[in-house]
């Protein structure tokens, strides 16, 4: 019965789908647990599901191994995770509850994946006995570890240089009332200005792990392209810096080109004035971020509001995004060779106004392969275009998107293509 157990477990694991799980997970705890929801917060929502995702993936692989949960080790998103909350002063009662929710939930996968087993009924309870037991061992093992570190990574915050001036911005950001010039003074950052906010990045694909004065130094060099005189810089996790800009010759029309050095990213906001500004462009330069994941933008590229303002609009519920590309498009939308290649013609054949044979050039195929796969499409979809252009054309750029229009899609997505090692305290 050894190697049934043994066998079986290793298939149940295999059979979880890890990121509609962690998804379930981290809108959960987002929803529930009152620190951590902000409904205009889609990071700190993003940044649970993937610590979420990092934390099945480990379990998944140790309760399919039948190892036992003092080996796994806390993974490095999570650390980066608690890190976060830390600086946010998110309270550090949220990570057990996190896991109390992650358990539960991942238990009832478990089991359900395990009695859908056709497998005597004693396999199948040795098997749910390991699972509970595994998952237990590991979150009294993983909250535990994770409290610690909290606890070290706050008190080394409120020591740091950036604590005092990072909370002052996450209270503007929040909403809660401040005092214009004493805060100005506080932040070394006239506030009464129009600004441009800019978010800088480390691209989570890359192997690369820039120290956060590379960040710094980049947000630096944006605001510089931008015109920017005055510099506001605040860490906003491990990789990642929030900023904003000001000065006589910044205006509402940046220049069209601007890069930085890979694995670095960056969005930047709209210029907007004072102190609502200050929070609106922060807004839209988030907005940017986003939109950069779900389109699996390169590293190196700088995302400007005016230009992804749209596609920022279409994907700010993602899983309705993701709903309605599937009912506009049906079978279109599949992610097969031959459904991708005709939605890459129609999308081109819409951007060039219907016109065959400009399309044909830029897709460097002839007029009459233009004509067969649009064919095609139209008998796909079963409707004209003529009433339904708009609607297919926003579908079609969504169906782009691929699997990143869901939370944990974007939180698999965003994970590197090479082992990364199990990081532990």
């Amino acid at each position: 019965m050894a190697q049934e157990v043994s066998d079986g477990a290793a298939e149940v694991a295999a059979s979880v789908d890890e990121a509609e799980l962690a998804e379930r997970i981290g809108v959960r705890a987002v929803t529930v647990i009152a620190d951590l929801h902000d409904a205009n917060d889609k990071d700190l929502e993003q940044l649970t599901i993937e610590a979420a995702l990092s934390n099945v993936q480990t379990v998944m692989r140790g309760f399919g191994a039948l190892e036992s949960p003092s080996e796994a080790q806390v993974p490095k998103v999570t650390l980066n995770w608690v890190s976060v909350l830390a600086q946010r002063g998110i309270t550090v009662a949220a990570i057990p509850r996190c896991y109390v929710i992650g358990l539960g939930i991942c238990d009832a996968v478990l089991r359900d994946a395990i009695y859908r087993r056709q497998a005597p009924e004693e396999v199948k309870w040795q098997l749910a006995s390991s699972a509970s037991q595994y998952l237990f061992g590991y979150c009294e093992k993983a909250s535990g570890e994770l409290v610690d570190h909290y606890q070290r990574e706050r008190e080394l915050w409120v020591r740091g240089a950036d604590s005092v001036r990072a909370e002052l911005v996450l209270a503007i950001l929040s909403g809660r009332p401040v005092d214009l010039h004493a805060t100005s003074a506080a932040l070394g950052y006239n506030l009464d200005r129009p600004h441009i906010a800019m978010i800088v990045w480390s691209d989570p694909r890359s192997p690369d792990n820039p120290p956060l004065q590379a960040l710094k130094r980049a947000a630096a060099e944006i605001a510089h392209r931008l015109g920017g005189i005055e510099l506001l810089v605040v860490p906003a996790g491990e990789a990642m810096v929030w900023a904003w800009t000001s000065g006589p010759a910044i205006g509402a029309h940046p220049p069209p080109h601007i890069d930085i050095d890979a694995p670095l990213m960056a969005a930047v906001g709209g210029l907007c004035h004072g102190l609502e500004g200050f929070v609106e462009s922060h807004r839209q330069a988030r907005d940017g971020r986003r939109t950069s994941r779900v389109f699996s933008q390169r590293a190196g590229t700088v995302a400007h509001h005016r230009d992804v303002a749209l596609a920022a609009l279409m994907t700010h519920d993602l899983s309705a995004a993701r709903q309605f590309a599937k009912e506009e498009l049906g079978e279109l939308s599949s992610d097969t060779e031959r459904s991708r290649r005709l939605r890459e013609t129609l999308l081109v054949f819409f951007e060039e106004n219907m016109s065959w044979v400009r399309t044909a050039e830029r897709l460097g195929v002839h007029q009459n392969t233009v004509m067969y796969r649009v064919q095609q499409a139209k008998e796909i979809l079963g409707c004209s275009f003529d009433g339904r252009r708009l609607e297919l054309e926003v579908a079609l750029r969504l169906a782009n998107a691929g699997a990143n229009l869901s939370p944990g899609g974007l939180a698999s997505a965003g994970q590197p293509d090479w082992p990364v090692p199990q990081d532990g305290l």
